[in-house]
């Protein structure tokens, strides 16, 4: 009878402790789902914010685009119709690129090329020329291969300012492309 009572009493104690175990372990549960929604929903606010610059910088980057194909038109400058149109399915394709280099670095040069060739087999080549031969930091920004460099890039073929390739354009031209 002794026998019985000792592994009732240890039944009981064991289940007591598994029982409160079991809370604990419940109401982590539950703070851990909590913790696992809020960071979710801070997530998808991150996410459309990112979508929300992107889309922002793409009007942006087509707007200056625009801005300089008028201008070309205007002045009949045959090297900025020629350098806007070598940039074009770059900047026309801008949230495409802009997302596959959220991806990952290593990722800019390779959606690049298959956006160029969707205009034109020898648009990439064009355009990897238009870099190579262009100063510096555009090949930096072309080598680093990742969104800073791509944000950069654009920033960079879009801006006229009085580098070299640019020294034929007059100053209100390169005054609104710095303010836009």
């Amino acid at each position: 009878m002794f026998f019985v009572v000792v592994v009732t009493v240890v039944f009981v104690i064991i289940s007591i402790y598994f029982f409160f175990r079991a809370e604990n372990l419940q109401r982590q549960l539950i703070s851990q789902q909590r913790e696992s929604l809020l960071t979710l929903k801070e997530n998808k606010l991150l996410v459309e914010s990112i979508t929300l610059v992107a889309t922002r910088e793409q009007e942006f980057s087509k707007a200056k685009l625009q801005r300089l194909k008028v201008y070309a038109k205007e002045s009949f400058n045959e090297k900025i119709a020629l350098h806007t149109e070598l940039i074009s399915p770059l900047i026309n394709n801008y949230s495409i690129i802009f997302r596959e280099c959220l991806k990952g670095k290593g990722r800019l040069k390779l959606v690049s090329q298959k956006c160029f060739e969707n205009q034109d087999s020898s648009a990439y080549k064009k355009f990897v020329a238009l870099i190579v031969t262009s100063d510096k930091k555009l090949k930096r920004y072309w080598s680093s291969d990742n969104l800073n460099g791509f944000l950069f890039l654009v920033d960079a073929l879009l801006t006229m300012d009085d580098d070299k390739n640019n020294a034929d354009l007059p100053i209100e031209i390169k005054k609104s492309n710095c303010n836009s």
